[in-house]
């Protein structure tokens, strides 16, 4: 309930405001008298720390990388200095996707099963992308009034943290309240706020190597999909209003682009399997995979091999699992998640050693594969190999020194070990998800902690110099 609750907050307050006449004579000097890049970041970046802390964002390290090896194609295209495109799948089966201030393109298991192409999925990543590169948010600020554009931003960190703290009727008021102030005067500018997503979205699809086309065809699917179902899954549609005109100006302006005929990756039919699995009871995904298999009703057979042997998986049935693995394999092109599944079967029935020689097998082949080296580290977490969890986290450390996943991990290894340095690993982690009150405490705690490690401590005691004046920032900012 929580989950839906402020995924659909987020959405509806994000999404359908946002809404300006595309004229504006200097879009970078606007934008910036109302609402500083700087600022857009922070409050992007608190409703999204909300979202995670809530459980809303999926975490998985295949799907949201993923999701930014697509979008970081598109954010290229959009070259916007100064923001850093971070784009996340949210655990809710609804059908919608939104572009919150700073960077961050949300996207929900339901409308990543919607989609029926790589292309259509990028049509979608390319349109919300558009909604950041644009500046919408500041535009909407700089045509509306002093205070309600301000209020409506305010509003977004409010229900993320009202939800939160699982207080629903406080989001609830909080998203009602800013709503009521000016949501006439933004429905106003909605069709051009569209149209200039649209517009732009599909420059960066070109620009990606995406046939534009797949972005109308998708919305217009959508458009006639919700005609005969129960249209509360569809909240894409609420959000992003679809109209015969927008369609039709869509397909018009696709045709001023070359036809480019991509077939979807291997990924793409992967992911979208994994996440079908999310959404079912095991047997249910079994038994849905068992029929598209026997009646042909499926994209890639393989994939849906691959959905099979998940399935199986969360059943416990490993041979089973393994099985179909071997299906998809037969069927499809390597592929790093094929043996990042094989991982998780050996994990499974606690079978470390062919856990460990699966990762190895599968890095020696996609060597850059980020699933794939967490996956070493954990197995040698799970199975107690402290040396070699250890020797692997400081190889990566030292090539990715701002990644919260490694530290929490370190954290991990020295949990009832090593006070000092698990509460220094647990504060890094925090430190980089920006989270400076957590971050100081935490090393406020290492400080205390006993340990003669010199450099570690002088770590700590930089840490938390720093900390200070981001720490009493951060609580100010909370408690406005």
């Amino acid at each position: 309930m929580k989950r839906s609750l402020l995924c659909a907050l987020l959405a509806s307050v994000l999404a359908q405001p946002l809404s300006v006449r595309a004229d504006l004579p200097d879009l970078g000097e606007v934008s910036d008298a109302s609402l500083s890049l700087s600022d857009e970041a922070r409050i992007g970046r608190n409703a999204w720390r909300a979202m995670r802390e809530a459980g809303d964002v999926l975490d998985d390290a295949e799907v949201n990388g993923y999701l930014n090896d697509i979008g970081s194609r598109l954010a290229a295209a959009a070259a916007v200095p100064g923001v850093h495109f971070t784009y996340f799948c949210v655990a809710d089966p609804g059908i919608n996707a939104f572009a919150m201030p700073g960077g961050y393109v949300g996207v929900n298991i339901g409308l990543l099963l919607a989609t029926q192409s790589e292309g259509e999925l990028a049509g979608v990543l390319g349109h919300e992308t558009a909604h950041v590169a644009q500046r919408h948010i500041a535009r909407m600020q700089a045509a509306n009034s002093a205070t309600s554009p301000l209020l409506l931003l305010g509003t977004i960190v409010a229900a993320a943290l009202a939800a939160k703290a699982g207080n629903g009727e406080g989001a609830v008021g909080a998203v009602s309240a800013g709503m009521g102030l000016s949501i006439s005067r933004q429905l106003a500018f909605s069709r051009d706020f569209e149209r200039e997503a649209d517009r732009v979205g599909m420059q960066y699809m070109a620009a990606a190597g995406f046939d534009v086309r797949n972005m109308a065809s998708f919305f217009q699917r959508l458009d006639q999909a919700s005609r005969y179902s129960d249209t509360s899954a569809f909240a894409f549609l609420r959000t992003h209003p679809v109209t015969v005109e927008r369609i039709s100006e869509a397909e018009n302006r696709a045709l001023s682009y070359p036809v480019k005929m991509r077939a979807d990756s291997t990924d793409y039919l992967l992911v979208r399997e994994k996440l079908r699995t999310l959404t079912m009871a095991p047997e249910e995904a079994v038994s849905y995979y068992n029929n598209t298999l026997a009646r042909g009703l499926y994209l890639s057979e393989g994939a849906n091999w691959y959905g099979l042997a998940r399935a199986k998986l969360l059943q416990h049935d490993r041979a089973g699992a393994t099985e179909a693995l071997a299906k998809a394999r037969a069927k499809l092109p390597d592929n790093a998640m094929l043996y990042g599944l094989e991982v998780e079967i050996a994990r499974d029935s606690r079978d470390w050693a062919g856990a460990a020689k699966a990762a190895r097998a599968g890095l020696a082949v996609f060597p850059r594969s980020e699933p794939l080296l967490l996956a070493q580290v954990d197995v040698a977490l799970d199975s107690n190999d402290r040396k070699t969890a250890q020797s692997l986290l400081r190889q990566l450390l030292d090539n990715k020194r701002d990644d919260p996943a490694l530290y929490r991990r370190e954290a991990k290894l020295y949990a009832d070990q090593d006070p000092l340095r698990y509460h220094a690993a647990l504060g890094n982690a925090f430190y980089y998800e920006q989270r400076y009150s957590a971050a100081q405490e935490q090393f406020q705690l290492a400080s205390k902690a006993k340990g003669d490690d010199f450099y570690l401590r002088s770590m700590v005691e930089a840490r938390l110099r720093e900390l200070g004046p981001l720490a009493k920032e951060e609580r100010k900012a909370e408690r406005n």
